[in-house]
């Protein structure tokens, strides 16, 4: 065989490999979009309490209070499989989905740093334990301001949404994790969370809180 024939031979090949790849990565880029949940349509089934993802599983979600200063938290409703509580926090774990939510209200005052600089301190932190921390999103509602970011574990990567109550004291702050693969699903879940506990220190819980009517209002 001709060398100029090899040549057209693995030149054919690299173009079929090259077509392969490009399949793959539409058919997994159109998987995930078909999978992947708005924020918006979080948010608004959380508002009502009920939410159903595209691949049919139905999440229910309730408001609880913790202390004597009732303390707010949204919750994924008869999900957990652990809990426990003291004097400064909750947290709930879902083993198999290895989904957590972490509430936190400490005794002592806490002085937050400023916000735009939170995530710098969040990397640096994470850097000088050996974790490569990549922050992705950072936001400020009204009552209180989070970040999304993910960092590696030794079962693999995490997709984390923390957050804390605006004010010079840090009085509440939260941290809700789950798997990195599961960020377009139960990721835009706990953002919408916060968003949603957010709105329920904006408003109060008024009742309606979890209501149909509150939920369509904050769906337009």
């Amino acid at each position: 065989m001709y060398l100029d024939e090899k040549i057209a031979l693995m030149e054919r090949a690299r173009r079929q490999k090259e077509k392969m790849d490009r399949e793959e990565a539409e058919k997994k880029g159109k998987e995930d979009k078909e999978h992947k949940i708005e924020l918006e349509e979080a948010l608004k089934g959380i508002l009502k309490g009920q939410l159903s993802l595209p691949d049919g599983e139905h999440l229910e979600f309730e408001p609880r209070s913790y202390t004597d200063q009732l303390v707010p938290m949204i919750v994924f409703k008869n999900f957990f499989q652990a809990s426990k509580e003291d004097e400064e926090g909750v947290i709930y774990v879902n083993h198999d989905k290895n989904v957590s939510q972490v509430l936190s209200w400490p005794k002592k005052f806490v002085k937050p740093v400023p916000f735009s600089l939170w995530d710098n301190q969040l990397v640096n932190g994470m850097a000088s334990s050996g974790l490569h921390a990549k922050v992705e999103k950072k936001n400020q509602l009204q009552s209180l301001e989070y970040l999304c970011f993910e960092v590696p574990t030794g079962e693999g990567w995490l997709y984390n949404v923390i957050f804390r109550k605006k004010g010079k004291g840090q009085t509440i702050s939260g941290n809700y994790n789950c798997l990195k693969e599961d960020k377009d699903t139960y990721g835009i879940i706990l953002e919408a969370m916060v968003m949603a506990l957010d709105q329920w220190f904006i408003d109060g819980e008024r009742g309606v809180l979890f209501g149909e009517e509150h939920g369509e209002e904050q769906g337009k």
